[in-house]
């Protein structure tokens, strides 16, 4: 079978990341390291990335898997390409409205609508998902949650469930600094990745669309 420009691009990137300065790496993001791995968090899961081979894998109990595209990608984008002095503005956007956007360019538009009518169903379930990911309640519109997509960038989570005249809404609001440690594109994976460990969580089919928005 052939592969997927997915497949192609993730194969090429554990050869990329030896290219960049890992040093750089541990001062910004992987304070927990030794010989032969960084560790960081990428929402609910512990993950180490080879220092010798580049390649990315995260802890499922007593063994280590291989990181999908979604997730790799954030994690390479993150390591390799965050800008020096990357932090956070504390204010949140969609990410279409985020500073240096053109405004309504958003791929991941209207990608999760089959998602909120499916937390339409059972909001409950949503809120135990986001729970589980390690996310703090807000005190604002039907269910908001601040999610630690890692440890030191987080992404709030906001529901609203449909009424007579409108459809469920779910969105997914980013820190308006979020381009200083991902690009705009990686943006987009990170939230499909967000969502899929979310249906994960809710006992929901994840479709095999591993890449696409």
């Amino acid at each position: 079978m052939a592969q997927s420009n997915y497949d192609i691009t993730l194969a090429r990137m554990p050869g990329e990341f030896l290219k960049y300065d890992q040093q750089r790496m541990i001062r910004m993001f992987c304070h927990d390291y030794d010989a032969e791995f960084l560790y960081l968090r990428l929402l609910d899961r512990r993950y180490r990335v080879s220092r010798k081979r580049g390649t990315i894998e995260w802890e499922d109990e007593s063994s280590w898997r291989p990181a999908g595209f979604l997730d790799a990608m954030t994690i390479y984008d993150l390591l390799c390409c965050a800008k020096d002095g990357a932090a956070l503005s504390g204010r949140y956007a969609q990410a279409e409205h985020l500073p240096g956007t053109m405004h309504g360019a958003n791929p991941a538009k209207g990608a999760f609508d089959d998602f909120a009518a499916r937390c339409d169903e059972d909001p409950q379930k949503l809120k135990k998902a986001c729970l589980a990911l390690g996310g703090i309640e807000l005190p604002m519109g039907e269910l908001s949650f601040q999610v630690p997509l890692f440890d030191f960038l987080p992404v709030m989570v906001q529901f609203w469930s449909s009424d007579d005249e409108f459809p469920a809404v779910f969105k997914l609001m980013w820190d308006e600094n979020v381009l200083q440690f991902l690009r705009f594109e990686t943006v987009c994976y990170a939230a499909r990745f967000l969502v899929n460990r979310l249906q994960a969580h809710m006992g929901l089919a994840i479709e095999d669309t591993e890449g696409h928005m």
